[in-house]
């Protein structure tokens, strides 16, 4: 199956070089200047993490949709292949997406529509139900990892590994900061 392809984005094609030779968007500057903002590399670095971001899920809705799923069965079905018995409650599976479970029941009634996951009573809860991966669901996630490794490929093999390392490690840092941001916050609350 072919990879999504990218689309040309207008957006992207403004971008220029800073005097150290760095990629800077100079509409983000013109914006915080047009506000009253003062235009810095903390600000300039979030809005591109945002920007990122977006663009990121619209890749992601667009490979997911090319495999005839939404992004959110495709999240499911991954969290799923991830379990070891193929898995999970319906309330885990709407707390590890951050969902409420009616969405959850949505997405899966059309999982199980297709063929992909399939409804097991728990024992020992007449409450819960299990969403589980089936053959065809597991044959779906394989096909899907296949492509992705080719499609992350893409993406990526413009940078050295050293780069990628890099990306990675503030990526990590940006969502360690936030996470404290997020108890602090809910410790003051």
């Amino acid at each position: 199956m072919r990879h999504p392809t990218f689309k040309a984005d207008p957006d992207t094609a403004g971008f220029q070089t800073d005097a150290n030779g760095y990629l800077y968007d100079p509409h983000i500057r013109e914006i915080l200047t047009r506000s009253g903002r003062k235009v810095d590399a903390g600000t300039e670095a979030l809005a591109s993490v945002r920007i990122l971001a977006k663009k990121m899920h619209a890749l992601m809705e667009r490979w997911a949709d090319h495999y005839g799923l939404s992004e959110g069965r495709f999240q499911i079905l991954m969290r799923l292949n991830h379990q070891t018995d193929g898995r999970l409650t319906m309330g885990d599976l709407a707390e590890m997406l951050d969902v409420s479970p009616r969405t959850v029941t949505g997405l899966v009634d059309n999982l199980e529509r297709d063929g992909l996951v399939k409804r097991v009573d728990v024992p020992d809860d007449r409450r819960s139900v299990h969403a589980e991966l089936t053959a065809q669901g597991r044959e779906r996630v394989k096909a899907l990892w296949r492509d992705a490794a080719g499609g992350q490929a893409q993406l990526t093999k413009g940078f050295s590994e050293s780069e990628l390392i890099q990306l990675r490690h503030l990526c990590l840092r940006l969502i360690r900061v936030m996470g404290a941001a997020e108890g602090d916050n809910h410790a003051t609350s």
